[in-house]
């Protein structure tokens, strides 16, 4: 909507035009058409109060009907934009702002904006940019794959198994070999990966691996193992771990 009956009182507080498209965040060419109709037909501010938005626009522009052309933004450029470091929606919307101010066309307002980019998200199945603050949390797990490390000490390549923990701000990483995935090495590797940070985070993510997680029911609290709570508890540290079958919360 143009927020025609806003213009026009504030057209009546003599507002300039410049003013009331600041005031309304539109554009001033869009004022200046309200003032035009509103003159050309008569309309003002002592016979619109009493009017809704949709009379007040049929008075003004009865050709067009609600006659609004917002300049779109392009979401598979935001998209794309959101997945560098250090950008987000806000600073996307300013650009979109300054290049619809400069190209003298409508823009939206950032709810909308953003309104706007969650559903095209959910049209197109695509996964929203996560912002992360940084040492904010550690996420952390088994690999998954394995590689071969040559044992001398029994002259035969024995399998490793690859723990990894990441900064997620920074994608900084930590990455430990180990003999076996048990709660021993789980725990070890966590200091190790502190060690190398040289610091704990306010969180730390696991999946729902048995060496971290005993339990982890839909709409309940996850029963995590003990030796893993304790650890947390030493460092100060809340384990909040990624939701069952969501990937995507995590890096």
């Amino acid at each position: 909507m143009r927020d025609l009956k806003r213009i026009l009182e504030l057209r009546f507080e003599n507002h300039s035009q410049r003013e009331i498209a600041r005031m309304l965040k539109v554009s001033r060419n869009t004022v200046r058409d309200v003032f035009d109709a509103a003159d050309a037909a008569g309309v003002y501010w002592n016979t619109a109060y009493n009017l809704s938005e949709s009379q007040i626009n049929e008075l003004l522009f009865p050709s067009n009907g609600i006659d609004v052309s917002y300049e779109q933004p392009d979401y598979a450029y935001v998209h794309k934009e959101l997945l560098k470091v250090g950008v987000s929606l806000k600073m996307l919307w300013k650009e979109y702002v300054d290049q619809c101010k400069s190209t003298h066309k409508v823009y939206l307002k950032y709810s909308a904006f953003c309104n706007n980019y969650s559903s095209y998200v959910k049209k197109n199945k695509l996964t929203m940019h996560i912002t992360h603050k940084p040492g904010d949390r550690i996420m952390v797990d088994w690999d998954g794959k394995t590689m071969k490390v040559h044992d001398r000490s029994l002259n035969q390549d024995v399998t490793a198994y690859m723990f990894v923990a990441v900064l997620p701000f920074s994608m900084y990483c930590y990455v430990e070999a180990c003999p076996r995935m048990d709660s021993k090495n789980w725990i070890n590797c966590h200091i190790h990966a502190f060690e190398y940070f040289g610091g704990v985070s306010r969180i730390l993510v696991p999946d729902n691996l048995k060496t971290g997680v005993t339990e982890h029911k839909k709409y309940e609290d996850p029963v995590l193992n003990k030796s893993y709570q304790e650890m947390a508890d030493y460092y100060g540290m809340a384990i909040i771990p990624a939701r069952v079958k969501k990937p995507r919360d995590k890096s």
